[in-house]
């Protein structure tokens, strides 16, 4: 069962990491944040890094099937919408 939680919980920081390289390597290509809590946090990178490790760990602790699915949902959006503004 452990293990189970700890594979989830890399699982739900990968898709965090994923979100911050991506959107970095889409504003590196012009591509502007239209999140303004993002945007401003952007200017310092060590307070989006904590604000994404927080908002893992919140998914972790109240995780279940559903919240999983619809954070997975989110999360592969934001992602795929970075990789296409990084090209774009």
């Amino acid at each position: 069962m452990q293990r189970n939680r700890l594979i989830l919980l890399l699982y739900i920081m990968s898709l965090q990491v994923l979100d911050v390289i991506t959107t970095y390597l889409a504003i590196q290509s012009g591509a502007r944040e239209l999140n303004p809590v993002v945007n401003l946090l952007l200017e310092n990178a060590i307070f989006l890094i904590i604000l994404k490790i927080m908002v893992a760990l919140v998914v972790y602790k109240y995780v279940n099937k559903t919240l999983l699915l619809i954070y997975s949902i989110i999360m592969i959006q934001a992602i795929l919408v970075n990789v296409f503004n990084t090209f774009h």
